[in-house]
């Protein structure tokens, strides 16, 4: 990924739960008009560098009661997000998330 593609943006609006501490349960806003979260999406603190070679977290599930499950998050809206990854400490109340597209090959798999 270069500098230069769109990512999405998220805002950790409440922490729901931590059933470990590889996964967390939050209410997140997407907030970014160039791009919306994606279902599968890397996640990284927003200020981390934008050639971070692994991703320490991934969008897995995202819904909303009555809507049901998303796929995708468009801007300006909020639903329950949960993220996996190695050790996701860093996600607090009012964190700033960039959401980007899984790294080419890891999760695809298909040539295009």
């Amino acid at each position: 990924m270069t500098s230069t593609e769109p990512v999405g943006l998220l805002n950790v609006l409440i922490i729901y739960e931590r059933p470990s501490a590889r996964r967390v349960v939050c209410h997140a806003r997407s907030v970014s008009l160039e791009r919306p979260v994606f279902l599968g999406d890397s996640v990284l603190p927003v200020d981390s560098p934008p050639g971070a070679v692994t991703p320490p977290a991934r969008v897995v599930r995202m819904h909303r009661q009555p809507f049901g499950e998303f796929t995708e998050l468009p801007a300006v809206w909020s639903a329950v997000v949960e993220l996996e990854g190695p050790d996701l400490s860093w996600v607090q109340f009012e964190a700033k998330l960039r959401a980007v597209p899984p790294a080419t090959g890891t999760e695809q798999g298909q040539v295009g």
